[in-house]
């Protein structure tokens, strides 16, 4: 059974295998709104400032605006993951595609400062 779980007055449903945490799904749609818009202000202030976009290393928020600046293909790929099915994870966070496996995938976690993405990578 899929749930859907959308916003009071957004069109875009976001899809999940069971409900999500209070406050992800709007957070996720705005994610999905903003990398579809190439808004990377809007992006930015969704993202946790420790935010992980390579496994190399590279763990900064305002890193991975300036490489996605320069990488559009970066938001559709974004844009895509967060308009597929989420599922929430035991610990708490949740991921969008859900059994995205090595694809690209967006993580979100619940911060000080509400629900914030904290990653966005592919591969390992």
């Amino acid at each position: 059974m899929v749930v859907v779980g959308a916003l009071v007055g957004a069109s875009l449903p976001v899809w999940a295998a069971k409900p999500l945490p209070p406050g992800a799904t709007a957070v996720i749609h705005a994610v999905h709104t903003a990398a579809g818009q190439q808004r990377h202000a809007a992006l930015q202030r969704l993202m946790a400032p420790e935010f992980v976009w390579s496994f190399g290393g590279n763990a900064d928020a305002q890193q991975a605006i300036a490489a996605w600046k320069a990488d559009p293909k970066a938001l559709k790929a974004l844009h895509r993951a967060t308009g597929a099915p989420c599922a929430a994870s035991p610990d708490g966070s949740v991921e969008c595609p859900r059994q995205a496996g090595r694809a690209a995938r967006a993580r979100f976690e619940p911060t000080a400062q509400g629900w914030r993405m904290v990653s966005f990578v592919a591969g390992d």
